[in-house]
């Protein structure tokens, strides 16, 4: 019987050239093949990965109802579903300042038994709901914006001077940045109001937002509410 020459690994083929010596310059062309198609591209890769992480980021804290709850601000509880879904201008009113765009704009004077009150009474207070027979749950909480940041200086005026100046501003840049991108101003503003606040400061708030506006461009005229979702007790 004659046996069949087998190769032995590692023998020159045809050419007298190894086999591992093909192979190397199989996979060095097939690198350069891969790069000058266009091969993955790890930099790339990662700034878009970065951009994408930056704007979570900002979409997330720039969010108006992203509210932390604290011994400042308790929202009010509701069953309701529905959630706010337009693009709006953002008021949050706490037991110790009217913010706008993320920046305080006024402070709120409170008195609890014609004392100023202190984040320890705020504390004791929204424990009423565990401990209703507390004698700070049956006292009242007094709020109210200071003369000087009236119009005029006049206590009783509606209009809150240092909001209505900043809401100018805001509103000016919103409708400005709804133009370049070719959108319509809508001018919807959401309260976002700690449950103490009484009606008095959420109607100069309202008041005030309602006297803004850009003449012939539209200005505030829708108004909602943020509540927290409470249970169904």
């Amino acid at each position: 019987m004659v046996e069949e020459n087998k190769p032995v690994p590692g023998a020159a083929d045809d050419g007298g050239v190894p086999d591992e010596k093909i192979q190397e310059a199989f996979e060095r062309r097939k690198r350069r093949l891969l790069d000058e198609r266009g091969g993955l591209n790890i930099t790339s890769l990662m700034d878009a990965i970065t951009i994408i992480l930056f704007f979570i980021m900002i979409s997330s804290t720039s969010d108006p109802l992203n509210i932390v709850q604290n011994a400042r601000m308790q929202l009010a509880t509701s069953t309701a579903e529905v959630r706010p879904s337009d693009d709006s201008i953002a008021i949050l009113i706490t037991r110790r300042t009217i913010v706008l765009d993320n920046k305080p704009v006024v402070q709120l004077n409170c008195t609890l038994d014609k004392a100023e009150c202190t984040d320890q009474d705020f504390e004791q207070r929204n424990q009423c709901e565990k401990k209703p027979s507390d004698a700070i749950c049956s006292k009242e909480f007094k709020f109210e914006v200071d003369k000087q940041d009236k119009e005029k200086g006049d206590p009783n005026s509606l209009v809150i001077e240092p909001l209505r100046k900043e809401l100018d501003r805001v509103v000016k840049q919103q409708i400005a940045e709804d133009e370049a991108l070719g959108r319509k101003f809508k001018g919807v503003v959401t309260l976002i109001a700690d449950r103490e606040v009484p009606f008095r400061v959420l109607m100069e708030v309202i008041y005030t937002a309602g006297k803004i506006g850009v003449k012939g461009k539209g200005g505030l005229s829708q108004f909602r509410f943020a509540i927290m979702k409470g249970g169904n007790e």
